[in-house]
C-alpha cells in the first residue's frame, strides 16, 4: 500500500513540501500556497463557507449546503455527509453528484476509507492507481473505479458527529494540497454548525412537546371529576398529586341513586400522556357502563374487554370500583389487582382484597362483587394508589402499607379532608428532599 497517501494538517510543515505525495500540484502544503490570487480565493470560500452555514440554523439546510461547498472546493464526482457517532452508526444524510443531482441515501462508499479516517481523526486522501490497491480499500472502491477519496471528520466538543466524503474516477480529480486544506479547515468549523443546527432542532422539538403536554395536562385537569359537595350521610375527600404533567392515576365520582355514590379509583403502568389519556378512556367507558348496568361485576368485566382490544401487550390498568349506599349503610366493590381498600372502625382496620385480576390483560374475566357490607356511622373508607406506600426517602426506605395502616388507625377521628391533608405531610416528612417518582391519589369517605 505504499502508493496511498494520507495528508494531515500540520503547523511543523508549513511552507514544506511535505505531507500530500505527488499531486500534481507544484504548490506546498496547507492552506496558503504563496500565489496573492489564490490565496484570496482559498480564504474567500471558507469564509463565505463558514459564514452561511453558521448562519442557518435549520439542520437541513446546513447539511445540504456542507454537500455543495465540498463539491465547490474539489470539483469532485460525488460528496456526500454522514452523521453519526462512530464507524458502525454512519447513515448516508446528503449525497449529490458533481452536477447536483441528488444520489439519495442508498449509495455505496469506501466504508474502509470511512473507517480509518474516524480512527485517526483527521483529513485523509486515498490515490489508487491499480485494481490492486482499489480492492484493498474495499468492493466498493473497486466496482466504482475509484481514483482518489478524500474523507475529512466532523468533530464537535471532543466527539464525532460525522464525515464529509469526496471521491472522483478521473486522475484529473485528484486534489492539490490546497483542496486539502481547505476541506480540513472547512470541516472544523462545519462540525460546530452541524453540532448547533441539530442542538436548535432538539430545542424546538422539546418546546414543542412540552407544549402538547403543557395542553395534556390542561385537558386532563378539566376532565378530572369534582368531589360531590353535600352528598347525604358521606364525608368525602381527595387528594391528588402527579409527579409529570399528565397522571396515570385516575378517580371518578358518579351519583347512581337517590343515597349511592359509586366510586372508582385507577391506576395505569407509566406516567405521561399516553398514560393519561388511557386512564381518561378507562373513566368514561366505566362511567357509561355504571349508567347502564347495576351489576358491578358485569361493568368491570366489560370494561376489561374492551381494554384488551384497546390496548398494547404490557399496559394494563389496576381499579377499585366500589359503591356506598349512605341510607343503607352497605358498601359493595369489585377490586381488579390494586391496592386493597381499608375500613377503619374504632381501633379496626379491615382490608378489602382483590376480587379479580388487572384490567386489559386477558379477556372475558369474570369479575365478582363483594358485599353488600354493613357499615356503621363513623366508618372510615380509604383508597389509594401504591404510590402512598411506595414513597421513599433518601436512604430508598418505603413508606410502606404497615405504616399507613398505623397512621390510618391513629388519625380515623379526623374529618375526611384533614385525614387526607396529614397523610400528606406524613408522606412529605418521609420524603424529605427526595422527589416523589410515582403519581399519587387518595380518596377518603367517612360514613355520617
Amino acid at each position: 500500500m505504499n502508493r496511498f497517501f494520507f495528508w494531515k494538517r500540520d503547523p511543523a510543515e508549513q511552507g514544506s513540501n511535505a505531507g500530500t505525495g505527488d499531486t500534481g500540484d507544484p504548490a506546498p502544503a496547507g492552506l496558503l500556497t504563496g500565489d496573492p490570487a489564490r490565496d484570496e480565493e482559498s480564504l474567500q470560500i471558507l469564509l463565505e463557507s463558514i459564514a452561511e452555514v453558521s448562519a442557518a440554523l435549520d439542520l437541513d439546510h446546513v447539511l445540504e449546503r456542507i454537500v455543495d461547498r465540498s463539491l465547490q472546493i474539489t470539483h469532485a464526482d460525488r460528496a456526500m455527509l454522514l452523521l453519526g457517532s462512530g464507524p458502525d452508526d454512519l447513515t448516508v444524510r446528503i449525497a449529490r453528484s458533481g452536477a447536483g443531482e441528488d444520489l439519495g441515501a442508498d449509495i455505496d462508499y469506501s466504508r474502509t476509507v470511512v473507517k480509518r479516517t474516524l480512527g485517526e481523526l483527521r483529513a485523509g486522501q486515498y490515490r489508487i492507481q491499480s485494481s490492486e490497491e482499489a480492492a484493498q480499500l474495499g468492493q466498493s472502491v473497486f466496482d466504482l473505479k475509484l481514483r482518489t477519496v478524500l474523507c475529512a471528520p466532523l468533530v464537535a466538543k471532543d466527539h464525532v458527529v460525522g464525515v464529509i466524503y469526496v471521491d472522483s474516477k478521473a486522475t484529473r480529480g485528484e486534489f492539490s494540497s490546497r483542496d486539502l486544506a481547505l476541506f480540513d479547515a472547512l470541516s472544523a468549523q462545519l462540525a460546530v454548525s452541524v453540532e448547533n443546527a441539530r442542538l436548535y432542532e432538539d430545542s424546538i422539538q422539546k418546546a414543542r412537546l412540552e407544549q402538547d403536554v403543557e395542553i395534556a395536562r390542561q385537558i386532563q385537569r378539566h376532565l378530572l371529576p369534582k368531589v360531590p359537595d353535600n352528598f347525604p350521610g358521606l364525608d368525602i375527600a381527595l387528594h391528588f398529586a402527579a409527579v409529570s404533567q399528565a397522571s396515570g392515576d385516575s378517580y371518578d365520582f358518579l351519583r347512581t341513586g337517590a343515597s349511592t355514590l359509586a366510586v372508582m379509583i385507577g391506576d395505569v403502568t407509566g406516567h405521561g400522556v399516553g398514560a393519561a389519556l388511557l386512564t381518561h378512556a378507562a373513566q368514561a367507558a366505566m362511567r357509561s357502563y355504571l349508567e347502564l348496568l347495576d351489576d358491578l361485576g358485569q361493568v368491570v368485566s366489560r370494561l376489561n374487554n374492551r381494554l384488551v382490544e384497546a390496548v398494547e401487550p404490557g399496559v394494563f390498568i389496576s381499579a377499585v370500583l366500589f359503591v356506598v349506599d349512605a341510607a343503607a349503610k352497605t358498601l359493595s366493590y369489585v377490586n381488579a389487582g390494586h391496592p386493597p381498600l381499608f375500613l377503619v372502625r374504632d381501633g379496626e382496620l379491615v382490608e378489602f382484597e382483590k376480587t379479580g385480576m388487572v384490567l386489559g390483560v386477558v379477556e372475558g374475566q369474570d369479575y365478582q362483587v363483594r358485599g353488600p357490607i354493613p357499615l356503621r356511622s363513623g366508618d372510615l373508607i380509604f383508597v389509594r394508589t401504591d404510590g402512598v406506600e411506595e414513597t421513599m426517602n433518601a436512604a430508598r426506605e418505603v413508606y410502606g402499607v404497615e405504616r399507613l395502616k398505623a397512621f390510618l388507625s391513629s388519625h380515623r377521628h379526623l374529618p375526611a379532608a384533614e385525614l387526607l391533608s396529614a397523610l400528606d405531610a406524613s408522606l412529605c416528612e418521609h420524603a424529605g428532599e427526595l422527589e416523589a417518582e410515582d403519581d399519587v391519589t387518595m380518596i377518603a369517605l367517612r360514613v355520617e
